[in-house]
């Protein structure tokens, strides 16, 4: 009977080549030396040495042999539980790796393999049928990277790159599999990752939390677990977009990130080195680029850019003045129908901030979905052609662009948060596809595939809104709508995308809700208005925004709706052309949440944690 207890030994190069040995009994499939031990107290570099020489004629001693503190646990297969004593259905591997000066001559055992070959190691990595050798491989790699510094994301924090076995081994893991995230595109831009700690990431609102997670232990640890929450979340969708990726190894991968963050938490709050540098470098850096401004002259083109809004405005406030042409083609879509959630329930959900260390509100996702439903607005559409048709994204096969499937009127919907002086204010923010921008001439240069509108609803702690406002996916034409307890504040400067008001609401009772009235063709926003009860029996379906961060493909396979710098690929817009000077990546095409600029002149990012503080005197 065989042990339940195995050798894991990736061979490589100086030059990271690695190994690789084709199965005798599965042509096609490919892996490191691997073999059980002979017997239970048989040491395992005992074993790896007999397995290396059995299966490759490598002699240990042609190199050096290095066992690290790594095991991994499989389910046995079905076929081959014959093999094992009655009732053990898993195995038990210890990794070993073998470095080599350079290639050696390899002669495989016949009954065992067929044939080898040597392999840069991410592209061994992909050829591995094992989940746990392609793990292996990857996090060998990786070490390798770092000890040779050509890494491309900085070093690990010092308590990471020194730390115990367990703790180093699990930032190199995380090294290597960011390296293959990178290398296939699949990166996710929803947060920014932190410089030197591996398993975190950051978005705005957190990283204005900063000097409130300093102030004691309890908020500092939910300040990390915040952030870790965030790579989780990124590195979900990002493993599971991995093309090379099996479903066993998408699992396998998704507990090791959950067990190494988990591991590496716990370093970083062991260290005071490492608190005070990950409240350091917590941060996102904003969606301006200072260096196109100053090639553009931004302090003198910002000048005819500010009039070309003003006028935009101008344009706008006339649009929302003028009475609806009674002969145009309306649809409204009314949200699902849900049952009621009393402003009093909903102010107890928004009152656990009271006992989060960070004023956090802890919403569970049925929760945040009753909440969604709830505040939800009606959208009243001009239908002019199908690309007013809004729906649900979705890859085709020959397309490298996401379509809009209008057979199915879909709302995307996700939670958002604020600062309003010491509180946390909730948002619910609701995003609308469209196919396209149509061409209004030959020289349009707003025009392009996808278009679409978001709409957001800020919260007070008794849950009556506060303020709307809306831009397009591009961060274009940023609106706000704000009902008599919320005021202005004045500009700091006149040139600046401050505080465009073109509508202003009454207060929004229970059982209300806005109604959006949109465009034909230009989708801007025209109107606003209020309404209460079932206003329309064409609904539309509410689905989670993190959908499109790892949409299905055929074949299986999925894919994000972004690309790595959280841009859909495909929407550029003819006006990049003309307003780079304001230092705006690719101005027109459409955006992933998070990489919102919605100002040409000033700097506004549709998530700033004090967009609303900076701009409005709110009646909490």
């Amino acid at each position: 009977m065989k042990l339940p207890l195995s050798v894991l030994v990736v061979v490589y190069t100086a030059e990271r080549e690695v190994l690789l040995l084709e199965r005798a009994a599965r042509p096609g499939f490919w892996q490191s030396v691997t073999g059980s031990l002979d017997r239970p107290d048989e040491p395992h570099d005992a074993a790896a040495a007999r397995e290396l020489h059995e299966e490759t004629g490598i002699q240990a001693a042609s190199g050096r042999l290095t066992a690290w503190n790594v095991a991994y646990t499989f389910e046995i297969y079905p076929q081959w539980r014959h093999r094992f004593a009655p009732g053990v259905t898993h195995n038990t591997e210890r990794l070993f790796s073998l470095e080599l000066p350079a290639r050696v001559p390899v002669a495989v055992a016949p009954q065992e393999h067929t044939a080898f070959a040597w392999l840069p190691w991410r592209e061994a990595a992909r050829k591995c049928f094992s989940w746990s050798n392609r793990d292996a491989i990857l996090m060998i790699g990786a070490a390798l990277l770092a000890a040779g510094c050509a890494t491309g994301d900085g070093r690990l924090a010092p308590h990471l790159e020194s730390g115990p076995a367990e703790v180093h081994e699990c930032a190199q893991w995380y090294r290597a599999i960011d390296a293959e995230i990178d290398a296939a595109g699949v990166r996710d831009a929803q947060y920014t990752r932190v410089p030197g700690f591996p398993h975190l990431r950051v978005d705005r609102m957190l990283a204005s939390l900063k000097s409130r997670a300093a102030e004691s232990e309890p908020a500092l640890r939910a300040f990390g677990e915040r952030l870790a929450e965030l790579d989780a979340e990124s590195r979900r969708h990002e493993i599971q977009n991995l093309p090379a990726l099996t479903g066993d190894a998408r699992a396998q991968a998704l507990r090791r990130a959950r067990d190494c963050g988990r591991r590496l938490r716990e370093a970083d709050l062991a260290s005071s080195g490492a608190r005070e540098a990950l409240l350091a470098v917590a941060r996102v850096p904003d969606d301006y680029s200072t260096a196109l401004r100053f090639f553009g002259l931004y302090y003198l083109t910002r000048i005819p850019f500010a009039a070309g809004v003003r006028d935009w405005e101008k344009d706008t406030v006339a649009a929302f003045q003028r009475e609806p042409d009674p002969a145009a083609h309306r649809v409204r879509y009314a949200p699902p129908a849900a049952a009621p959630l009393p402003r009093s329930v909903v102010a107890g959900l928004l009152a656990r901030a009271a006992f989060d260390p960070l004023g956090h509100p802890a919403l569970s996702a049925r929760e945040l979905e009753r909440l969604a439903a709830v505040y939800a607005p009606t959208f009243e559409v001009e239908i002019g052609g199908d690309y007013d048709r809004f729906g649900g994204l979705r890859w085709r096969r020959a397309s490298g662009v996401p379509e809009v499937d209008a057979a199915e009127p879909v709302v995307y919907a996700q939670a958002a948060y604020t600062r309003y002086r010491d509180q946390l204010l909730l948002q619910l923010v609701y995003t609308v596809w469209f196919a396209e921008r149509p061409a209004s001439g030959a020289f349009d240069l707003l025009a392009g595939r996808l278009d679409g509108v978001i709409w957001r609803v800020t919260l007070a702690p008794d849950g009556e809104p506060l303020i709307y406002d809306s831009i397009h996916p591009c961060g274009c034409f940023h609106l706000f709508f704000p009902t008599p307890r919320a005021r202005p504040r004045p500009a700091p400067d006149t040139l600046e995308e401050w505080v465009f008001v073109p509508q202003s609401l009454p207060r929004v009772g229970e059982g209300e809700r806005p109604v959006v009235t949109i465009a034909t063709g230009t989708h801007y926003v025209e109107r606003v208005g209020v309404v209460r009860g079932a206003d329309s029996l064409v609904r539309y379906t509410i689905r989670p925004y993190d959908e499109l961060r790892s949409l299905p493909r055929a074949g299986g396979e999925h894919a994000s709706a972004f690309g790595p710098e959280g841009l859909i690929a495909g929407t550029e817009r003819l006006e990049r052309f003309l307003f780079w000077p304001m230092g705006i990546a690719s101005p027109g095409a459409m955006r992933q949440w998070g990489r919102h600029a919605t100002a040409f002149v000033g700097r506004r990012h549709f998530d700033d944690a004090d967009v609303v503080e900076r701009r409005f005197e709110l009646d909490l």
